[in-house]
């Protein structure tokens, strides 16, 4: 009986719950395969960028590639034809077995991620984990998403970090793919829904200044005595952080602003910190 009572809930499912189930789960994989299909389709355009600029940076135009290739006189295309059936005599790439020639190119693919900045190689393991992940798209590929950066960032601080800034000043990775799966709508609405506010309030202050360059406040504060008297300042206009820090009024100013910064600073830490509920969820790293 306790297991009846445990899955009796199920007999209320009709076809229809099922035949909907179904049509949304091939939602899913339609908006899975059209994001594969942008991403491939950004990279295109990315590589044809590349192209054109190597084309414009060489100097050459396709022109010229054309008449260099008519150019070969007949004896010349003998000549090579003679040359490319010696090297097939040889042997080659294609005298490799098929084995062989899976492991070579796996081996060229292996040698060309080795050679990839940090900036593709970042792009490279969002395309491939998020694929494998499925882009979460539902609540369990989701967990386990957030499982693999809770572990990944657990080795990162265990194998790289000694000191707690150095999460943020060394740029790893999985911090990238944690920003990159945030970043959609559920990610913006938290933070506009959390943020908002706090932003709102400080752009509507005309009257705040937060300027800790000594030099800044230094001519801000210039420019308003010439525009309160009218008259040109006898002070000279560029100084060095050393001669502005040397007037009491600049001091005065550059501690109101750090004051400002201060206060500024505890506002949104504490929206952060009362809104914890809404901030979408992530593993307790």
């Amino acid at each position: 009986m306790a297991v009846v009572r445990k899955f009796v809930h199920l007999l209320d499912h009709s076809d229809q719950d099922f035949q909907e189930e179904l049509e949304l789960m091939r939602l899913r994989e339609e908006v899975v395969t059209n994001i594969r299909s942008n991403q491939q389709l950004e990279n295109d355009l990315n590589l044809m960028d590349i192209k054109i600029g190597l084309l414009v940076k060489n100097k050459i135009t396709l022109q010229e590639v054309v008449s260099h290739s008519k150019k070969l006189t007949k004896k010349n295309k003998t000549q090579l034809s003679d040359m490319m059936m010696m090297n097939k005599q040889r042997g080659g790439l294609k005298a490799l077995s098929k084995e062989k020639r899976v492991k070579l190119e796996a081996y060229q693919h292996l040698f060309y991620l080795l050679q990839m900045p940090q900036n593709k190689s970042t792009k490279f393991m969002d395309s491939v984990i998020f694929t494998l992940y499925n882009y979460a798209s539902n609540q369990r590929e989701e967990y386990l998403l957030l499982k693999l950066f809770k572990t990944a960032l657990q080795e990162e601080i265990k194998s790289k970090v000694d000191q707690m800034k150095e999460i943020v000043t060394g740029n790893p990775t999985v911090i990238k793919m944690v920003v990159s799966f945030h970043r959609g709508a559920r990610g913006q609405n938290a933070l506009r829904q959390i943020l908002a506010p706090v932003v709102k309030e400080i752009m509507d202050d005309k009257t705040l200044n937060i300027k800790t360059d000594p030099v800044d406040i230094y001519k801000g504060w210039v420019n308003q005595m010439e525009t309160e008297t009218g008259e040109a300042s006898k002070l000279p206009y560029d100084v060095t952080p050393e001669q502005a820090m040397a007037h009491e009024e600049v001091r005065t100013r550059l501690e109101a602003s750090i004051k400002n910064m201060k206060s500024i600073t505890d506002k949104f830490l504490s929206a952060i910190i009362v809104s914890v509920d809404k901030i979408p969820y992530v593993p307790h790293f």
